[in-house]
């Protein structure tokens, strides 16, 4: 069976699809590399999380197809901007109805910390 990547699965497209390869996928986590190796203010890598979150949550048996961001929590900038190769990484933190929360973090190539936090994803009740 072939892995699809994140752009198969997602809605994102052009410069707003900041997900390019999964890396690593286990059961309750997920690696993926950024789609460039420019520039990234925090938002940006805020946004890439997200997406590798959604991601995760998807994979999830019951997870949601076509999740939207509902909450961030607890988010840490330890680099207001990066440069270079990025690595996003998820992980399952809880599960409450049709919600789902993951950890995140986002480390440079060399493995500095970036970013972390907690992003909650809800279905699109939209899709």
């Amino acid at each position: 069976m072939t892995e699809l990547s994140p752009g198969d699965l997602m809605r994102h497209r052009g410069p707003a699809l900041l997900v390019d390869e999964i890396e690593r996928r286990e059961a309750s986590s997920l690696a993926c590399t950024a789609s460039d190796r420019g520039t990234w203010p925090w938002p940006r890598m805020l946004e890439g999380a997200a997406q590798t979150a959604g991601l995760l949550a998807g994979f999830q048996p019951g997870g949601p197809a076509n999740g939207v961001v509902a909450q961030y929590r607890d988010v840490v900038v330890h680099a207001p901007v990066a440069t270079g190769a990025l690595r996003f990484v998820a992980r399952l933190d809880r599960r409450l109805l049709h919600f789902w929360r993951c950890r995140f973090e986002v480390t440079s190539d060399g493995g500095e910390l970036l970013l972390e936090g907690l992003v909650t994803l809800a279905p699109d009740a939209r899709a």
